[in-house]
Formats: C-alpha cells, sequence, structure tokens
C-alpha cells in the first residue's frame, strides 16, 4: 500500500463520484441507523444548527456540526453500536451548504453542500468531502429507517409528494426496508410527476403520476412528503388509518408539509426534538401554543436502541419529521474516510 494512504497528516479529498463508488444505499441505513441509536445514548451528538436566509444570492445557508464517540462502544452487546464502533469510530465535523433557488435555471442541482472532519484527539484537519451524495442518501436513509420501525411490514404501496432528487432518493431508500409494489406520485407540475414515473419505468415498481395529493394518498400504506413547501399539503383527512408518513421537505423556518391535524392523530416521532420545533414540522404546532413535549412520543434514536416500541398496532398513523441531523452525515462521512484509506481512492493534500 502506498504510504499515502497510511498518514494521517494527510487530508483525504473525496469527490461525489468517488463517494458514490463506496457507498450504496443499503450500508447508508445501517450507518444512520447506528447513529440514531448512538445518539440516545448520547455518544452522537448534533450541536445547534445555523440556518439562515441568503436574499442577496436567492439562497438558503446553513451549517450543521457535531460530534460522534463510538470508540467505547466496542464491547458493546448492541449489534449496532459495535458496528458503529468498527466502521466509523470517533468522528468530529460539520456540514455547510443549503439551497441555491436560481440553479434550477441553470440546469444545475439546487443542493449543494460540503463537509470537513476533525481529529477528534488535536483538531487536525482529517478530511473535506462533497456533501451532495451524503445529503442525498443520508436522508434518504433517516426515511428508511423511520418506515423498518414505524410503517406495518406488509407495507406495499406509496405516495410520493414531489419528484425531485430526494423523492428519487426516498423512494430507493423505501424499497430496501419494505416491498413496495406500486407508487402515486404528485407533483405541482403534472409534467414533473410524469417525468418521476417514466423514470420508475424499469424499476420493478408501478409508479403513476396523477393530479391531486388525495388521489396519491387515498390508499397508501407509505406517504413520502419532499417539497419546499410552507403550507401544508397533506390533511388529516386524506390519509388512512394504518399509514406511515415520512416528512423530509427542507428543513427550514417556515416548512410544513402537514397539517396540525395530522400531527394530533399521529404517533409523531423525530430526528431531534429541538430540531423540529425550530425548522421542521413542530414549528406550526408550538407557536400557536402547542406542547411539544404532549405531541412527540419519541424521537428516532430512542426507537433504534430499543428504548421505546416502534408501532403500536395496525390502525395507528405513524409520522416521521426529518429535520437532517448532523450526526447523520457525521456517521457517512466517517466511513468513507475510512473506506478511502483502506481502499486507496481519493485525493491526498498536506494541512
Amino acid at each position: 500500500m502506498d504510504d499515502k494512504f497510511l498518514q494521517t497528516d494527510l487530508m483525504v479529498v473525496l469527490s461525489d463520484k468517488v463517494i458514490s463508488s463506496l457507498l450504496s444505499i443499503e450500508e447508508t441505513i445501517h450507518l444512520v441507523e447506528a447513529a440514531f441509536a448512538a445518539n440516545a445514548f448520547g455518544s452522537a451528538v448534533a450541536l445547534p444548527v445555523v440556518v439562515e436566509s441568503l436574499p442577496v444570492f436567492n439562497a438558503q445557508f446553513g451549517v450543521k456540526s457535531g460530534y460522534i464517540k463510538s470508540s467505547h462502544w466496542s464491547d458493546s452487546e448492541s449489534a449496532l453500536l459495535r458496528y458503529l464502533s468498527e466502521a466509523v469510530g470517533d468522528v468530529v465535523g460539520l456540514k455547510a451548504g443549503g439551497y441555491w433557488r436560481n440553479n434550477t435555471g441553470l440546469g444545475l442541482p439546487g443542493h449543494r453542500a460540503a463537509m470537513l472532519l476533525l481529529n477528534p484527539s488535536n483538531g487536525n484537519v482529517t478530511a473535506m468531502l462533497s456533501a451532495n451524495m451524503i445529503t442525498r442518501l443520508r436522508t434518504a436513509a433517516g426515511g428508511a429507517v423511520s418506515a423498518k420501525y414505524l410503517a406495518r411490514e406488509d407495507s406495499h404501496l406509496a405516495a410520493v409528494i414531489g419528484a425531485g432528487e430526494q423523492a428519487h432518493a426516498q423512494l430507493t431508500a423505501l424499497k430496501a426496508v419494505r416491498e413496495i409494489r406500486q407508487a402515486y406520485v404528485w407533483a405541482r407540475r403534472r409534467a414533473a410527476s410524469e417525468a418521476f414515473a417514466a423514470a420508475w419505468s424499469d424499476s420493478g415498481i408501478e409508479v403513476r403520476a396523477v393530479d391531486t395529493v388525495h388521489d396519491a394518498t387515498k390508499e397508501a400504506d407509505v406517504i413520502i412528503t419532499a417539497t419546499n413547501s410552507t403550507q401544508a399539503l397533506v390533511s388529516s383527512e386524506i390519509v388512512r388509518d394504518g399509514t406511515h408518513v415520512v416528512a423530509v421537505g427542507s428543513d427550514a423556518k417556515g416548512k410544513q408539509e402537514l397539517d396540525i391535524g395530522l400531527l394530533q392523530r399521529a404517533r409523531v416521532v423525530v430526528d431531534k426534538t429541538k430540531q423540529s420545533i425550530e425548522i421542521g414540522e413542530l414549528q406550526q404546532a408550538t407557536s400557536r401554543g402547542m406542547s411539544a413535549s404532549n405531541m412527540v412520543y419519541a424521537e428516532l434514536g430512542e426507537i433504534c436502541a430499543g428504548l421505546k416500541s416502534g408501532r403500536a398496532n395496525r390502525q395507528e398513523v405513524t409520522v416521521f419529521d426529518s429535520s437532517g441531523v448532523s450526526f447523520q452525515d457525521l456517521v457517512v462521512a466517517g466511513y468513507l474516510a475510512r473506506q478511502a484509506r483502506a481502499r486507496q481512492v481519493g485525493e491526498y493534500i498536506a494541512v
């Protein structure tokens, strides 16, 4: 092996192309599930989020940071925590990026981000990674982990609200944990929903574009919302008993994809309660004086760690509000940095 791959004083730089070669959605789901379990025990920590609107650039910009201390779980009885210790180790870092609205007209993806990892022992920069593929996969993995614990095991039909990149990723990840045979997709532009359906024509899932949100949700076992909406799109009335809802729309002030009545009806699970109140679905309810502690059944990590149960019965409606937490990014980035050195890929520079 070339010595440069072993030199910890060299920073590894990974592009989206290299990352795609190192990471599958199945592995990402495993990593994210383990990180959520570690969070429940205080070993994966999300620090306060910075999210700001930048009108001068027509952009939304944010920084998410945190750390993972997994080395002390090597002898754990939990398979998830042992895996985290072996596959990732200790990680400190941040992700900076956001959504650039002008990119659509330029033929570019709206979401752009990058990550920086530091040596937890001395603060040296150890890795710089493009975070576009990381964000896509870790967000989708969070939705899939929620479905693993909260969607009925016999769920076969999905509703997809939104037709962008993350909507595709969510359906792909959901397929990894549930036997999805059919999906209905709705988007504000009919052409977008038709293009989404066409992209899935050879996937083994029958995907149809529909004209209304209700057309998509009325028979769904799992509903995915992946939009930038600031007004409720899914009401309680159009969600049937036994449905699991994965709300992954843009995490920002003003976000709302679900009406408050649906949150009051459902067993609500969040990634992090504080973030859900600040930039997730709970902000609309709490701004009206409703108690988050009364609405939230659990954080997802508590369920992954076995501290709380998942779905209680076949009839209840469950909701997972994904605001995107830093340890989801960090667990994937830490894994990738280790894999890059082991497989001798990426660029290496002195810092």
